[in-house]
């Protein structure tokens, strides 16, 4: 039998945050009215969400790197896109500093591809977090921030 999903500290204080960021700039419509969005990290599209919507809190130009190939009815099959094989989840600049953000829900494992992407974007200075829930992406950014500053001399 699956575990109950409990939803973390970290993901309810995101909801609040959110709701106050979304909203902040809506003071016209009445409390009452405003409907607040819900998050879940316990699924890769759940973390996802959480991950951008906090980083475009942040300030950070943020985006979805999706690899899906495309449906063509005329030919009745997915055509690979042209997107780089192994390329993370999410894309993020932020202080000028590059965040790749790859998130593995469950037992998801990390491809030779990914790997591959993971070793170069370091080699060229980007951050690359692997996020496996929200509480775990919010560690390894903090943690990667600090030490951009760190070497920045800021």
């Amino acid at each position: 039998m699956k575990k109950r999903y409990q939803k973390p500290e970290t993901v309810k204080q995101l909801e609040e945050k959110y709701f106050i960021f979304e909203y902040a700039k809506k003071s016209h419509i009445p409390e009452y009215a405003r409907v607040k969005d819900k998050f879940r990290d316990d699924t890769a599209n759940g973390l996802t969400k959480c991950i951008i919507r906090y980083l475009t809190m942040q300030g950070a130009f943020v985006t979805r790197l999706n690899s899906t190939g495309i449906y063509r009815n005329d030919i009745q099959k997915f055509v690979p896109n042209t997107q780089r094989k192994g390329m993370p989840d999410v894309f993020a600049l932020i202080d000028g500093k590059t965040f790749f953000i790859e998130v593995k829900a469950g037992k998801d494992k990390m491809s030779p591809e990914q790997l591959k992407i993971k070793e170069e974007s370091e080699a060229n200075g980007a951050s690359y977090i692997v996020a496996r829930n929200f509480t775990d992406f919010l560690n390894k950014y903090n943690s990667a921030k600090a030490d951009n500053k760190n070497q920045n001399g800021v």
